[in-house]
């Protein structure tokens, strides 16, 4: 990838994709993209950089973890073949779709409880 083909620094691809740096270093830590650098070492991405984190964060959404992402972006399976549970073989050690992921609710709270009125009860008893 030659340097100017990459135009983008971290802080715009952050507004183009809604995802965070950590986010993006971490997509690159696992190889799922290689940005190119500029000679003072900074990440520089191009529009199909910005192209596959959109894919990613497309993917993570269905449910798909790690595994599964990188097999979608290498080729090994569709990105509709992959995201549909009958589709997957079951013979991989490391499943490639998590069912809960998809439906999972968003915390509320850094601490959720199963049972809130036994917590603010034990919070006033401590109170006391």
């Amino acid at each position: 990838m030659a340097n100017n083909d990459s135009i983008f620094p971290i802080s715009v691809v952050m507004n183009m994709t809604n995802l965070t740096a950590r986010q993006i270093r971490y997509y690159e830590t696992h190889e799922l993209i290689r940005p190119a650098r500029s000679k003072g070492n900074q990440r520089l991405y191009t529009q199909a950089d910005v192209e596959k984190l959109l894919l990613i964060k497309s993917l993570l959404e269905k449910g798909l973890n790690l595994d599964g992402i990188k097999a979608v972006i290498n080729g090994e399976k569709s990105a509709e073949a992959i995201s549909d549970p009958a589709n997957i073989s079951s013979n991989r050690p490391t499943e490639i779709f998590n069912p809960q992921r998809a439906t999972a609710q968003k915390l509320t709270s850094l601490y959720p409880v199963n049972n809130q009125e036994a917590l603010t009860q034990w919070l006033q008893h401590k109170r006391k």
